[in-house]
């Protein structure tokens, strides 16, 4: 995905830990106007931005936001 294709905030999240779920899930109840976008960490679109980015791929413990490229 390129930094032009991007929406404006998007938050990478470990996809397979339930707090993680949850608190993407609080983000989207109280983000009416839905202004975050989401990707797995584990998915292809969040793969590629964490190579994209030169972030670390071997241990996935964080929230990361990208806003603005």
């Amino acid at each position: 995905m390129k930094v032009a294709d991007m929406p404006d905030r998007i938050v990478l999240f470990d996809g397979v830990c339930n707090f993680c779920d949850g608190a993407v899930q609080f983000i989207i109840k109280h983000d009416p106007e839905g202004l975050f976008s989401f990707a797995s960490l584990q998915s292809d679109a969040g793969g590629n931005l964490v190579k994209q980015y030169h972030l670390p791929s071997d241990h996935f413990d964080s929230f990361i936001l990208i806003e603005n490229g």
